[in-house]
């Protein structure tokens, strides 16, 4: 049966409503800018109030907004120099899922790293590192098969592993900055709901970053194209009144429905930044603070003149709070941006070196046949599996 191509054809009066309908939403946002840029700057002539409001918010209703720290918070900070040697370390993982229709039960973790000695003449050094998980202590959580969101868990744990191992070796030598393709809250744990899942997840993950501290480098996520809308969130805070204060209205962003963080910082020049902000995220304030890793971000401009490119970037609380290190951090994400117009180089390289191809993910499934096979077993795939392979699914990556 020949494989069915998507008839675009039948697409074109919906992409054209489409293109309307994304150009009346960036009109409307644009619309509204004014009105959000003028709350920031209001809300900047009394931080105090403003930091304690949100904080108490935060506290009483678990509110994800966004909390002010001691800077000001419509602040701009230029670039600081680059310092003329520097190790910028980078680690991405990916991952194999256990699949039932395969030839035996197992997940795989690859974790690729990257570290770049800047003022040093060499090239920099690459490495990754796999390992196949297949023990019934691995594969099973109360008689079921592990879900795929706890080995993201725990591949996210072993970039902050790999970030702390490269880090402690780095940082004696030259100033270290480590970085991770994401955000600093571990993912799995703002959307699981089974509290011992979430709490032994999180407590592996923070005690990678205890390791992290410890090594003497500095940390930070980045996050590409971020949709967050925790500033957003603390200027709708600042049109409520004491009476409105619940659940209710402070689920929404009121009049600033739909904007993102990034509308506030267009006006940031190649090189700036804003002001840091605490994430008011539960989980951040339940259990990364108490452990001294409470998460903070700022919004940076990491592209070159003519071409922006506005980042999000996430510190732990050690790095916020020395200003050498988080002008460490800002410097070198600038500074590797420029090879890659607006990415850091080295989290590119990292995830190239992670990613887990189709045809590598083949050349693993024959070694485990002929492992199997030589022990005296007679291994084979589901009709499925095979289906997949026949209408060329394996063309996928494994990222």
């Amino acid at each position: 049966m020949p494989h069915m191509a998507l008839d675009l054809s039948q697409l074109i009066r919906q992409i054209d409503a489409l293109s309307e309908n994304a150009s009346k939403r960036q009109a409307d946002q644009a619309a509204r800018l004014p009105l959000a840029q003028a709350t920031l700057d209001a809300i900047a002539a009394d931080p105090e109030a403003t930091r304690q409001r949100a904080a108490d918010v935060a506290h009483r209703f678990r509110w994800a907004g966004a909390i002010p720290t001691d800077e000001p918070i419509n602040a701009v900070y230029p670039l600081p120099a680059h310092p003329a040697r520097a190790s910028i370390v980078a680690a991405d993982g990916s991952q194999i899922h256990p699949d039932r229709h395969g030839l035996a039960l197992y997940y795989l973790i690859n974790i690729g790293s990257i570290v770049f000695r800047h003022g040093a003449e060499e090239a920099p050094a690459c490495s990754s590192s796999a390992e196949v998980f297949f023990e019934d202590e691995d594969l099973y959580e109360n008689e079921s098969l592990i879900s795929g969101e706890k080995i993201n868990a725990e591949r996210d744990a072993r970039e902050l592993g790999e970030l702390a191992r490269l880090g402690a070796s780095e940082s004696g030598a030259a100033p270290t900055v480590t970085l991770l393709d994401n955000g600093l809250l571990l993912f799995f744990s703002l959307q699981e709901q089974d509290r011992k899942a979430k709490d032994k997840a999180i407590a592996n993950y923070l005690a990678r970053m205890d390791q992290l501290k410890a090594s003497g480098a500095a940390l930070a996520g980045v996050v590409d194209r971020p949709r967050a809308a925790n500033i957003i969130r603390l200027l709708h805070l600042a049109t409520l009144d004491e009476r409105e204060l619940d659940q209710d209205h402070l689920r929404g962003t009121g009049r600033f429905q739909h904007m993102v963080d990034t509308a506030l910082f267009g006006a940031l020049q190649p090189g700036e930044r804003s002001a840091l902000f605490v994430n008011a995220a539960p989980d951040n304030l339940e259990y990364y603070k108490p452990r001294g890793h409470t998460v903070r971000f700022f919004y940076l401009n990491a592209g070159r003149p003519g071409k922006g490119s506005l980042l999000r970037i996430e510190v732990p609380e050690w790095v916020a709070q020395d200003r050498a290190r988080l002008d460490l951090v800002h410097a070198a994400i600038v500074e590797q941006c420029r090879f890659t117009d607006g990415f850091p180089y080295v989290l590119m390289r990292a995830h190239e070196l992670a990613v887990v191809t189709m045809d590598e993910r083949r050349a693993f499934d024959e070694l485990v046949m002929g492992a199997l096979v030589r022990r005296g077993f007679t291994p084979g795939v589901s009709q499925k599996q095979q289906g997949k392979e026949w209408t060329g699914s394996g063309k996928r990556r494994f990222p």
